[in-house]
Order: C-alpha cells, then sequence, then structure tokens
C-alpha cells in the first residue's frame, strides 16, 4: 500500500469517532447533537440551559453533549463548530452572532431602541423572518430570541457626558456597531476577545468597556470602579442551529427541539430579573440572597466601592447627539441587504410608536 493511502486510510479512521459525535445518526433514528454556549455558572442562562437539557432528554431519539459553559472556546470558535457541523445547537450574543451576519450590528446600533418593549416587538414582529432568511445563507438557522440585555460602560472615571470619554482606551468586540461607539465618542477602540478582557484591565491596556450588567458582574465588576448607565444599545442574543443537521431531524425531534428552550418572554424575564438585581446590589455595595441578608461586600479588587452613574436627560441627548451617524455609517460599510434590515428595524418601529398610541386593543392586557 502506497503511504499516501495508507496515511490517507489512517486519517479517516482517526475521524471517524470526531464525525460521529458530531451529529452524523449512528443508530438509526437517533439523532446526536451538540450544544455550546458560554454561560456563567449560576446565572438565568445557565439555568435555561439545564432547562433546555431536561427537555430535549424528555425525547429518547436525542442525544445531546453539553458545552454550555464556554469549554470549546469563545463565541468565534464556537460560530465556526456551528456553521461547520461541528456544533449544532448555540447560544450566542448579538454581538458574536454578526460576525456571520452582519446586518445584525444595524441592530445594536447606540440609541436605536427606547425601552425593552420596543426592543422586543421589533424583533419579534419584524426581525426574525430576514435573520433567518440571513442565517440560512450561513448554514444555519435562528431558532429564537434569547436575551443579554442593555450595553452600558464600564470604566475607571465616569461617563455620564461623552465629552468625559475622549481617549479612554476602551475594550470593544470585533463588532463594528461597538466600535463606531467609541470611535464617536473620541474613544480608543481596543477589539479584545473575551479571555484577554481582564488581563487587560489587570495590565492597564484597556482602561474600560462595554457591557451588560449582568454580564459585567460575573466577570469584570471588581476591576472598574465606575459602571455608567448608557443603555446605548440592545443585545438580545439568540439561539442558532446548523442548518443541515436541524432540516435532517425528523418532525419529533424538530418539534422538541423547536419547544426545548421555552417562549422567548420566559428567557428574557429570567435575564431581566437578574439585570435589575445585580444593578441593585451595586448601588448597595452589597450582594443579597433570597432573605435580604448579606452575601458579600461588592468592591474592587482594591477595596474600592462601586460607583453606578444613571444619566440624565441633557446628558442622554449629549450621547444621541455624538453617536447619531453611527446607523448611517454601518449601513454604508456592509453594504449587502444592510438597507434591507435597516428598513425592517424602522417599519418595527414606526409599528410599534403606532401601536403604543393607539393603546391596547380591548383584547390585550393593559
Amino acid at each position: 500500500m502506497r503511504r499516501r493511502q495508507f496515511m490517507a486510510l489512517a486519517g479517516a479512521a482517526g475521524a471517524a469517532p470526531w464525525i460521529a459525535a458530531c451529529g452524523d445518526r449512528r443508530e438509526p433514528g437517533r439523532l446526536y447533537g451538540r450544544a455550546v454556549a458560554q454561560a456563567p455558572p449560576r446565572t438565568p442562562w445557565d439555568a435555561q440551559w439545564t432547562n433546555f437539557e431536561t427537555n430535549i432528554a424528555a425525547n429518547p431519539t436525542l442525544n445531546f453533549e453539553y458545552f454550555t459553559k464556554a469549554e470549546l472556546g469563545d463565541e468565534e470558535r464556537m460560530l465556526h463548530d456551528l456553521r461547520r457541523g461541528r456544533a449544532h445547537v448555540g447560544g450566542m450574543s448579538l454581538q458574536g452572532l454578526s460576525s456571520s451576519i452582519p446586518e445584525l450590528t444595524l441592530a445594536m446600533a447606540p440609541y436605536l431602541f427606547d425601552s425593552q418593549a420596543e426592543v422586543d416587538f421589533v424583533y419579534d414582529e419584524y426581525l426574525f423572518d430576514i435573520t433567518d432568511e440571513l442565517a440560512r445563507a450561513q448554514n444555519l438557522r435562528l431558532l429564537q430570541w434569547v436575551e443579554v440585555g442593555w450595553t452600558h460602560v464600564f470604566a475607571n472615571r465616569p461617563l455620564t457626558h461623552p465629552d468625559m470619554a475622549a481617549g479612554l482606551r476602551m475594550r470593544t468586540s470585533p463588532n463594528a456597531a461597538a466600535r463606531f461607539f467609541c470611535e464617536a465618542a473620541g474613544m480608543d477602540a481596543i477589539p479584545l476577545g473575551i479571555a484577554d478582557v481582564i488581563p487587560a484591565l489587570q495590565t492597564g491596556l484597556v482602561q474600560g468597556g462595554l457591557s451588560s450588567a449582568v454580564f459585567h458582574f460575573f466577570s469584570t465588576l471588581d476591576l472598574a470602579e465606575h459602571f455608567t448607565l448608557t443603555r446605548h444599545s440592545y443585545d438580545t442574543g439568540a439561539i442558532i442551529l446548523n442548518k443541515p443537521w436541524y432540516e435532517n431531524a425528523s418532525d419529533s425531534q424538530r418539534a422538541t427541539i423547536d419547544t426545548a428552550w421555552g417562549s422567548p418572554a420566559s428567557a428574557r424575564a429570567g435575564v431581566r430579573v437578574l439585570d435589575d438585581l445585580v444593578v441593585g446590589w451595586m448601588r448597595d455595595g452589597a450582594q443579597r440572597g433570597p432573605d435580604g441578608q448579606v452575601v458579600r461586600e461588592i468592591r474592587t479588587t482594591n477595596g474600592a466601592p462601586i460607583n453606578i452613574h444613571e444619566l440624565s436627560d441633557s446628558d442622554r441627548a449629549a450621547w444621541r447627539a455624538v453617536t447619531g451617524n453611527v446607523l448611517d455609517r454601518l449601513i454604508n460599510s456592509f453594504g449587502g441587504r444592510a438597507r434591507d434590515f435597516a428598513d425592517q428595524i424602522m417599519a418595527g418601529k414606526a409599528a410599534f410608536a403606532q401601536h403604543a398610541a393607539e393603546g391596547p386593543h380591548p383584547e390585550e392586557p393593559a
């Protein structure tokens, strides 16, 4: 046997267990899957994955492996695996997912949304179908929206007004909306992966960053004295599927997968409750348990208290003014279907405004 033939056969044999573990049917009628995410322990996302696992296990034809605490790498790696069928179900932030579906970046433009109710309406009624269509072109499917929350800023100083941000070295994701937001306020945007954030803060490579309250609380809380509630962008997050894997599942298997996560409303509610809690804990300087007793004092690594800052109406207006061109910059940067996506957002916002102006219909709760 020629060496090339031998090496090819040996490589195929060595790869067989990996291929089988990546979604191929090893027994007739059974579907194997791998779930990936970056869910911090003891958070609503962790609890939601536990619930998902329980619901999947109720179908004996589904056999899943779970790597939902970043065991297999960052979002870039997870998305790579999802597109290529090495993973099959993934929990992604829009920051991460937008690297494959850049049009999603438009939905994270600064001060695009005014309330969570508006976010929910626009995403559910106007952005789901177009996002799933764009996902299919990337060998993916959108299962449902989940929740990350409002994006804020943390730093070594208050940032209630954009004039206070000039020259600040800020960690951002590679997402263009985050980068353009920082640049519009005169900050130095430094894209870093999640694993690099803490060392960069510790060494002074960056002086702050952008984050939801919950992610900040569980990752970078003790490395920044100031957390400013800018609420400048909203990251809903999404559950993403590998397209061929999902479409090759049986009707029964797809029905289980479709409902295993629970409703978008329940997914959002759990995160929003915790978001309110952690902001309250940061304000009080202490984390409290269900019985109201102090679990731990909240301090930086240097022992300094955490300072929470709200924007005044004039502060918010200043931030809106200085970042007002970001949406147009994003549309012009991406081309493709960026204009179609932006039109969907604006149509959804207009429909929400009309709905709010008319008030609830008789059959709807007030």
